[in-house]
């Protein structure tokens, strides 16, 4: 039984005959017919007597009148809802972002609540965060480098660089790399990912087979591993912006082997967003590219 033949059931017996429905729904009359007689034959039984001059519900006919209003009622007040709570900018959002991004978007999440008071957002760093994506545990996901899941949506944000960087006391006890194929001689800190993709040494033309002498998921470890003199890492610029100020880390190879990676905003359909994921999405492209470029030129 299809729900439309039930609404078609529903607008014969209020507008009293076939011909009356099929003009109010704008359908030819033999359209009315066949589905009415198919509606009968799912149910198997007969919901109308028919005559020359009008129509008549049988007993089954009149139940199934009532509780075919009935239904059609709540389902009209479920797409209220629905469509209500799609386009309120209320509820929570959940959102799941490498800590780097979070630390950058601090300000700006603190302005969006403010904002937006009946939006509770739920803020999570994972550097794992493929289990999740199976799962659908999110509404909005920050992620780094290449879409593995293409199944998802995903949105191009913002740009960040990365580039390569040590301790001045390293470089001063092992020599300051000229050439990417001397760090097999040196010490490199590997960033562990889920996608390797998104944290992998650029080299254009050029493949170096490194044995890391760290290797950690979290970005912030690696860059005190750095600082600690432990090796050669490869960060976000952003990540490096008060170390390099503060002569604590210094860029290798004059930035000739700096490269690009893109951070995408990715959620689950194209067609049915909430209106509180776009509005996060278009603050977050608005302001972090502004935030991350400042942060950049600062150690240019």
């Amino acid at each position: 039984m299809k729900l439309d033949d039930m609404e078609l059931f529903v607008k014969v017996v209020e507008q009293g005959s076939f011909t009356k429905a099929a003009d109010y729904c704008e359908i030819p009359k033999s359209t009315v017919s066949r589905r009415i007689r198919d509606l009968e034959q799912s149910l198997k039984t007969r919901l109308l007597e028919r005559t020359t001059r009008r129509l008549h519900l049988t007993e089954v006919g009149e139940a199934f009148f009532h509780k075919a209003q009935q239904i059609l009622q709540e389902v009209e007040t479920t797409e209220k809802e629905i469509a209500q709570k799609q386009g309120d900018y209320s509820g929570k959002l959940t959102v799941y972002a490498p800590d780097c991004i979070l630390e950058l978007c601090v300000d700006h999440v603190a302005q969006f609540c403010q904002d937006y008071p009946d939006i509770s957002l739920n803020l999570h760093s994972d550097s794992q965060p493929q289990h999740l994506m199976a799962e659908k545990r999110f509404d909005l996901q920050l992620n780094i480098g290449e879409q593995p899941d293409s199944s998802f949506i995903a949105r191009p944000l913002a740009t960040l660089h990365y580039d390569y960087y040590a301790s001045p006391d390293y470089l001063a006890a092992h020599g300051e790399p000229q050439t990417p194929a001397d760090l097999q001689q040196l010490s490199t800190l590997e960033l562990a990912q889920s996608n390797p993709r998104a944290m992998a040494w650029h080299f254009p033309q050029q493949t170096l087979s490194l044995t890391h002498k760290y290797s950690v998921d979290s970005p912030y470890v690696l860059r005190a591993l750095a600082v600690a003199n432990q090796g050669i890492c490869c960060l976000p610029t952003i990540m490096v912006s008060n170390e390099v100020l503060a002569n604590k880390l210094v860029r290798l190879f004059d930035g000739q082997y700096a490269f690009q990676q893109h951070l995408y905003g990715i959620y689950h359909s194209r067609r049915y967003v909430p209106n509180k994921v776009k509005l996060l999405l278009d603050e977050v492209e608005m302001l972090l590219q502004a935030r991350i470029d400042s942060l950049e030129n600062g150690i240019k």
